[in-house]
Parts: C-alpha cells; sequence; structure tokens
C-alpha cells in the first residue's frame, strides 16, 4: 500500500466523493479513483460499491477508515512533536510543584527565569506530594517541589524552606490585634482545615489535642489557596504557609503568628542518577533566591505589624 493511495481513500471517506477530494488533493478525479482501485487490490478489499455518480463505502471500507483515522492522528501526534521540539530549541523545563506555591512563588521565579532564558520552553504540572513525586519518578517532571518525602521514591532531595505556620483571619477580625495566636484564642472559632487524608492535617490537629482544644472545624479543603480564599469570605480562621497566605493580603486578611510553631516544609525532588541539567540548575537557583526575598519581606511585615 501506498500512502498517496490511502490518503486518496481518506479523502474520499471524508468529502463523500471522488471529485470533492480531488479538489482537496490538488489532483485529478481519474487520479483519485485510479489510486482507490490500486489501494483496493493491494489490501484484497472492496471498499467501496460503485454507482451512478457517486461511491458508497461498503462495511470493509469503514472498518478500514477507522483504522486509517487512528494512523492518522498517530501521524498528527507526531508533527506536533516536532513543531514542539522546533519551538522549544532552548530547551523545555517541566516543573512539578505542590499547589501551595504554584499560584504565586513559583510563576514569580519562572518569570525572573524567563528574562534570562527567552527561548526555553516551560512546563508547569501542579498537585499534591504524592503526584509529584510519581511524576518526578517517571521523568515526566525534572524537578519537584513537594511538602514530604515519600520512602518508596528514591530520589535525590535538599530543603527549600522551613516556616512557622501563620494564622490567617479577616483583617477586622477580633484575634488581629493580638502579637500571637494560641490554641486556647480558636477554641470557638469557625476553623477552616485542611481534609483529614492530608499529611498536614496531623501536625495541626496533634498540637490542638495537647492543648485539649477542640476546634469548631465548618469548613475543609486540601488546598491552600481555597482556603486563603475562604478566609477572605469570612467563612472562618486557619492556620496557613505564610509563603502562600501573602498572595491573599490584597482581599483584606492578616496573618499573626501561631504558637507554638507548626512547621511548614517544602523539599526539592530530583530523579536519581540524572545527568546534570544547566537550565534545571538555573531554575533552582532563582527559586532560592525568589523564596529567601519572600522570606525575608515577610519578616519584615511582622516586624512593622502591618496589616
Amino acid at each position: 500500500m501506498r500512502f498517496s493511495h490511502i490518503e486518496a481513500f481518506r479523502a474520499v471517506m471524508i468529502t463523500g466523493s471522488t471529485t470533492a477530494a480531488a479538489r482537496i488533493l490538488h489532483t485529478s478525479q481519474p487520479n483519485v479513483s485510479r489510486s482507490i482501485a490500486q489501494l483496493e487490490k493491494a489490501a484484497g478489499l472492496q471498499l467501496f460499491e460503485r454507482m451512478p455518480g457517486k461511491v458508497v463505502p461498503t462495511t470493509d471500507g469503514l472498518s478500514f477508515f477507522n483504522e486509517v483515522q487512528r494512523s492518522f492522528h498517530g501521524l498528527r501526534r507526531l508533527e506536533e512533536a516536532a513543531n514542539r521540539i522546533r519551538r522549544f530549541s532552548g530547551g523545555l523545563l517541566r516543573i512539578g510543584s505542590i499547589q501551595t506555591l504554584a499560584h504565586g512563588l513559583i510563576p514569580r521565579s519562572i518569570k525572573r527565569f524567563a528574562e534570562i532564558y527567552p527561548e526555553t520552553g516551560i512546563s508547569i504540572h501542579a498537585g499534591h506530594s504524592a503526584a509529584v513525586s510519581q511524576w518526578v519518578d517517571e521523568m515526566s517532571c525534572d524537578v519537584g517541589i513537594v511538602s514530604h518525602l515519600y520512602e518508596n521514591y528514591g530520589f535525590s532531595s535538599e530543603e527549600l524552606y522551613s516556616v512557622d505556620g501563620v494564622c490567617l483571619m479577616p483583617a477586622e477580625h477580633r484575634l488581629a490585634g493580638k502579637a500571637a495566636v494560641r490554641p486556647a484564642d480558636l477554641a470557638d472559632e469557625p476553623y477552616i482545615s485542611f481534609a483529614q487524608n492530608d499529611h498536614g492535617r496531623s501536625n495541626v490537629d496533634e498540637v490542638f489535642s495537647k492543648a485539649g482544644i477542640d476546634r469548631r472545624i465548618t469548613l475543609e479543603t486540601p488546598f491552600s489557596t481555597i482556603t486563603c480564599s475562604l478566609v477572605a469570605q469570612g467563612l472562618g480562621v486557619a492556620i496557613v504557609n505564610p509563603l502562600a497566605a501573602q498572595d491573599y493580603r490584597h482581599l483584606g486578611v492578616v496573618m499573626r503568628p501561631f504558637r507554638p510553631s507548626i512547621k511548614h516544609e517544602a523539599l526539592l525532588i530530583y530523579p536519581k542518577g540524572r545527568p546534570e541539567n544547566r537550565l534545571v540548575a538555573s531554575f533552582i537557583e532563582i527559586l532560592k533566591a525568589v523564596t529567601m526575598e519572600e522570606k525575608a519581606a515577610l519578616s519584615a511585615v511582622r516586624e512593622r505589624g502591618e496589616k
């Protein structure tokens, strides 16, 4: 079978006639008819019933067309892959991140990275630590940012940051005037919690359990961005990562230190044994610098006591 014969067959199936097929293939109607006849001979199938002024696909023709379509979709994917490779001639950086950082810290780091490497394509994937770990393990991401490590993966890893969680509340909240918030202060407050199966929830639960305080949990969500938005709507208070919360200060929320401290951590993970990648190394250097700057900015805000 020749590709030109299959192309003619596909065109007839799509347009419904040999004349219309010849038009889109920029050839003559007799050439299309000849190609169809040669294809039928090579395949050993009758693909069309010939009728006056038209051709009608047979059952075999319809089945064969389904296979042709699948093959053409595969060719299209190869064309798209070639286009991506051409577009990303400066390289492609694939980043996996926990959702907590994917809406603020990561985009700000990427902005600075893109100014240095404007020809580099960047692919961003956000999810829970388990998903990010799997992406890095499968090497579908070059670097991952997670909140904790899974022992069943053999990653190379290093700490990106470790910060104390803060109590997030509306600016007019009764606790906004306190220098620090403690478990007892939240005893009667509507509380927005991590989801039951979230890794970070157990740390918070333990602090309140030791203090003998039962929280009034009114809402649960697995995502910090949703938590911060709910607090901004006045639906409760929450203990969150300050690096995520700072992106919501313009919505009229304030952060206050929470005691005893509850740590929020992020770790960088890489596929073990993978050769060093210049783009990955540069992005990590920028990400660390932006993280340090944002931690310093948070400290300055706390020292000034700004809302």
